[in-house]
C-alpha cells in the first residue's frame, strides 16, 4: 500500500509541476519573504537615521498643508540641540511638545532597533519572514489544493484513473501527501530566500546596535516558525480538501477556501463585538487556532485571544484535520464518480 501510495505521489508530482500555477504560487511566496526582510530593514535604517519620527498635529499647520500628507519631524533634530535642525515655522510650545514625546520614543528606541535589525538579519529574519508568509500560504496552498483535486472532476481523468484500478483511498491519499510534501517544499525555500536576503541585509547595515535591548533569536526560534507554519497549513488543506470533494469543484474549493480565512475574522470579530460570550466560540474555530498556534495571536477579542494557548491550539487543530480528512475520505468512497464536469 504504502508502495503504491509513493508512486502516485510521484505521479501527481510529475502533474503539477507542469502546471504554470504551482510556479506562479512559489513566486508570490518568494516575493512575501523578501518584503517582510526588506521591510524590516529599511525601518532600521530610518530608526536609526531618525531616532524615530513625530507627527506634527494638523491643526497647527497651514489650511493648505492639511490636506497633503502628515508632516514627521526626526527625533534626532529636535532632541539635537541645534538650532539649525530645528524647524522654524512652529511655534516654541509645538516643538516642546513634541521634544517631550520624542524623548518618551527615546526609552524604547534600543528595543526598537534591537528588533528591526534582528528581523532583517539571520536567524531572526526567518521567523519575521515567516510571520508575513504564514496568513499569505493558508490563502496559497487552499488554491493549490482546491485546484490539485478538482481538476480531476472538471476534466473526467478521476473517472479514467479509477477505473484503472488505482484505489480511492490510496489515490487521494496520495493526493493529499504530495499537497502536504509541497508545502513543506515551498516553506524551505521561502526559508532559504529569506536567509539569502538577510545576508545581504547584515552586510549593508553593518554592526548590530550597541544596546540589546530585545532577547536574541536562535536558529532553533528560526526551525520552530517553520515547522509551526507548516503544521498550520495542514488543517487548511483538509479542510479546502474537504470542500472540493464534496462540491466536486475547483472554484467551490478555491471561493470557500479563500472566503472561509477572511469570513472566520470578519464575523467573529463582529459578533464577539456584539455578544461578548462568543469570545468562547471564536477560540475554538480553525483560522483562530492557527493564528495561535503560529504564535500570531488570535484575530478577535483580547478575550478570546487569551483563552487559546499553543498547545491546546494545536489540539484544537489536530481534532479538526482528522475530522475534515475523515468525512472526505468517507465520502469519496462511497459517492459514485460521474464525468467531466467542465472545468469549474
Amino acid at each position: 500500500m504504502i508502495a503504491r501510495i509513493a508512486s502516485l505521489v510521484r505521479w501527481e508530482w510529475f502533474k503539477l509541476q507542469r502546471r504554470r500555477m504551482l510556479w506562479v504560487l512559489l513566486v508570490f511566496a518568494l516575493l512575501f519573504g523578501q518584503i517582510a526582510v526588506w521591510g524590516s530593514f529599511f525601518s532600521y535604517q530610518s530608526l536609526a537615521a531618525t531616532g524615530g519620527e513625530v507627527t506634527v498635529p494638523a491643526s497647527v499647520l497651514p489650511q493648505e498643508a492639511q490636506r497633503g500628507l502628515p508632516r514627521r519631524v526626526a527625533c534626532n533634530d529636535l532632541l539635537s540641540g541645534d538650532a539649525a535642525r530645528q524647524p522654524t515655522d512652529l511655534a516654541p510650545q509645538i516643538l516642546e511638545g513634541l521634544r517631550t514625546t520624542c524623548e518618551e520614543q527615546a526609552a524604547r528606541l534600543p528595543e526598537r532597533l534591537s528588533s528591526a535589525y534582528q528581523g532583517s538579519t539571520p536567524p531572526g529574519s526567518v521567523p519575521t519572514g515567516i510571520e508575513v508568509l504564514q496568513p499569505l500560504g493558508l490563502i496559497l496552498i487552499a488554491i493549490l489544493t482546491a485546484s490539485a483535486i478538482g481538476i480531476d472532476y472538471g476534466t473526467g481523468t478521476l473517472r479514467s484513473a479509477l477505473s484503472q484500478g488505482t484505489g480511492r483511498w490510496p489515490y487521494l491519499a496520495a493526493k493529499l501527501a504530495t499537497l502536504a510534501g509541497l508545502a513543506a517544499l515551498g516553506l524551505l525555500i521561502a526559508t532559504a530566500s529569506i536567509i539569502g536576503a538577510s545576508l545581504i541585509a547584515a552586510g549593508l547595515a553593518g554592526s548590530a546596535p550597541s544596546a540589546v535591548a530585545v532577547s536574541p533569536t536562535t536558529w532553533t526560534d528560526a526551525g520552530m516558525a517553520v515547522w509551526k507554519a507548516w503544521v498550520s497549513f495542514l488543517p487548511y488543506i483538509a479542510l479546502t480538501a474537504c470542500v472540493t470533494v464534496l462540491a466536486r469543484s475547483t472554484a467551490a474549493g478555491m471561493a470557500i477556501g479563500l472566503g472561509y480565512y477572511f469570513g472566520e475574522q470578519i464575523i467573529a470579530g463582529l459578533l464577539t463585538g456584539f455578544f461578548s460570550w462568543f469570545a468562547d466560540v471564536a477560540a475554538y474555530l480553525p483560522v483562530h487556532n492557527i493564528s495561535a498556534w503560529t504564535g500570531a495571536g488570535g484575530s478577535f477579542s483580547p478575550a478570546a485571544r487569551d483563552a487559546t494557548d499553543p498547545t491546546r491550539a494545536l489540539v484544537v487543530l489536530a481534532v479538526y484535520t482528522a475530522l475534515f480528512l475523515g468525512f472526505t475520505f468517507w465520502l469519496f468512497e462511497r459517492r459514485d464518480v460521474h464525468g467531466a464536469t467542465g472545468g469549474g
